[in-house]
């Protein structure tokens, strides 16, 4: 982008003149650096940047000066507008300080052989045991099962509904069972058989039945999904994951359930719902319910179920494209992008005990995440094939 171009995106942004498209324009302009000569070099760069701050001011508070954090602000009221903004600036400074940097710092980055971020792909299991691939299969009907019919949308969304053409020809309806599986780098939304929504993150598991009969909707989930739950107050909606069962009538939340997390992490934004330990034992403080802006943390190794409040937005960042820290230590921070790049993580020497705040776009290629850790302090990467190597600069 040119600098006569870039600095009029700016203005029209600046001046809430912007289109959608120009605010992509720049959101991509921030994980576009593949050579110091792309774009001319910006000097009043840092004014810029006051600039882009002092027109949101009334949405931001300023951090703690944490020692190893992206300088960014946080937002008390997360807007998309302002989370690009906030983005591109971030791209800003790190590329101005790149060209001065770029020898003596991110030399064992390759750009020439980056990693692609992950996107909309994963395997639907039928109840017969045929296979899927999502990413590859045509808009329009997928499968017939029992009185449900199977369609993928233009969106990337699999849709559950009742085939009304043959409803009244005697196929049964009983409920047949099917699993969606995202790899690590992959995404999906499932619609279930009751209107419910369901986004599943990378290297996720979710089983369910081709239609909900009975006294409850089940499903069963390994890995994370984010659930907007259709109401229905006479059938209640449960989430089976690692300990246990989340219980709701119809609401909005999201589940962790990762096994290389220390804890199954619960957090509602809307509604309420009841976490149940799904133990045998009767231990104290086996059911709790949670309020939004609440999250409830369990592991197989503890008695009952702790509560806390919780940060909602960093909870669903995955779901709305990027990534959030807050005093986040690197190695939780390097789990997510290991899942999502599907990489292989490597620590060299002394574990990093570094912490970050800030935000990064998912969307951009593996090296823009990197150098943006890198420019933040305190540790170094460097890449070979899949394989990301982790140090601790002392």
């Amino acid at each position: 982008m040119e600098k006569e171009k870039f600095h009029k995106l700016l203005d029209k942004y600046i001046a809430g003149e912007a289109s959608h498209d120009e605010e992509q324009r720049l959101l991509n302009f921030y994980g576009s650096f593949k050579s110091s000569s792309e774009i001319e070099s910006i000097p009043e760069m840092e004014d810029l940047k006051d600039k882009i701050f002092g027109n949101i001011l009334d949405k931001i508070t300023p951090e703690e000066d944490y020692s190893h954090s992206f300088n960014f602000y946080y937002l008390k009221s997360l807007s998309i507008a302002a989370m690009i903004l906030l983005t591109i600036t971030t791209g800003i400074y790190f590329y101005s300080n790149r060209i001065i940097q770029e020898e003596e710092q991110f030399v064992e980055i390759n750009v020439k052989n980056d990693i692609l971020p992950g996107n909309n792909k994963a395997i639907l299991t039928l109840a017969n045991g045929s296979k899927i691939s999502l990413d590859d299969a045509e808009y329009g009907l997928l499968a017939s099962e029992g009185n449900t019919v199977i369609t993928k949308t233009e969106n990337g969304e699999i849709v559950y509904e009742k085939n009304a053409i043959e409803k009244n020809k005697g196929i049964s309806n009983h409920a047949l069972t099917n699993t969606i599986q995202t790899p690590k780098g992959g995404k999906y939304q499932v619609r279930l058989p009751d209107g419910s929504k369901v986004w599943l993150n990378s290297a996720s598991t979710l089983s369910y039945p081709t239609a909900f009969t009975g006294t409850e909707r089940k499903v069963k989930l390994k890995g994370e999904a984010y659930f907007e739950v259709a109401s229905n107050k006479k059938i209640p909606f449960r989430v089976e994951s690692d300990g246990q069962i989340v219980e709701v009538l119809g609401t909005h939340f999201n589940i962790n359930s990762y096994d290389d997390e220390d804890f199954t992490k619960t957090t509602l934004l809307e509604g309420s719902v009841r976490v149940i330990l799904n133990s045998k034992s009767d231990v104290l403080g086996k059911t709790r319910m949670l309020k939004p802006g609440e999250q409830s943390l369990t592991n197989l190794s503890q008695s009952g179920i702790r509560i806390e409040n919780a940060d909602t937005e960093k909870a669903v960042a995955w779901k709305n494209g990027y990534f959030k820290f807050k005093n986040t230590p690197i190695q939780q921070i390097m789990r997510e992008v290991e899942r999502w790049y599907d990489v292989e993580l490597v620590y060299e020497g002394t574990m990093p005990t570094d912490e970050f705040t800030g935000f990064i776009s998912n969307d951009v290629n593996i090296s823009g995440v990197l150098k943006i850790l890198e420019q933040s302090g305190g540790v170094k990467f460097s890449v070979k094939g899949k394989k990301i190597k982790v140090k601790m600069i002392h």
